[in-house]
């Protein structure tokens, strides 16, 4: 009967070890997003600090930001390693895994950044050597071509015509930032540039 308990005992730490082992932080993708918590911080300014990276985090990615700056109505976001998080090479693995992940993020968040924080100029995102940049005006021109007329800023501010806007086309957001075609010819005009 000891013999079975420490055989028992052994078995569960194996177990306990194997689970604490494999229980690794999942990152947030496209297909994984939360919209509705995305929703929540709609209308938000880009001073307001805490909403605006909620909305950050909330986003793919997010659970590799290392560096937030809001100053000058432009967010921008470098994505990394932190003491806690992922390390360099799961970060490194998730951001470049020869799916278009950068690319495909990058245009998600800023598409989804246009709409609920409506005050922001532009958006900057930076991932290892790799960054982008670009303004509002550019993401709503290709928002407005490319899934729906995007309503005025100020319209954007009221929860509720965000959602009215987000609501119905999440799914063509998706779809147009997974085509291949679509981003080929976004990023030919506002490319992602190499430090």
């Amino acid at each position: 009967m000891k013999y079975f308990k420490v055989l028992f005992c052994l078995i569960l730490l194996i177990l306990v070890g194997i689970t604490g082992c494999s229980s690794k932080e999942e990152v947030t993708s496209i297909n994984t997003v939360d919209v509705k918590e995305l929703t929540d911080h709609s209308g938000t300014y880009v001073g307001d600090n805490s909403n605006v990276v909620a909305i950050i985090r909330a986003l793919p990615g997010g659970e590799t930001v290392k560096e937030i700056d809001l100053h000058n109505k432009t967010p921008k976001i470098i994505y990394g390693t932190k003491e806690g998080s992922l390390s360099e090479d799961e970060m490194l693995k998730y951001w470049f895994d020869d799916k278009n992940t950068l690319e495909k993020n990058f245009l998600y968040n800023a598409i989804y950044l246009t709409i609920l924080v409506p005050n922001a100029q532009g958006y900057s995102f930076k991932v290892d050597n790799q960054k982008f940049s670009v303004s509002r005006k550019e993401t709503e021109q290709f928002i407005s071509d490319n899934i729906k007329t995007l309503p005025d800023s100020n319209k954007l501010f009221d929860k509720e015509k965000a959602q009215q806007f987000i609501d119905p086309n999440k799914e063509k957001i998706n779809k147009t930032v997974k085509s291949a075609a679509i981003r080929e010819q976004f990023f030919k005009n506002v490319p992602i540039v190499k430090e």
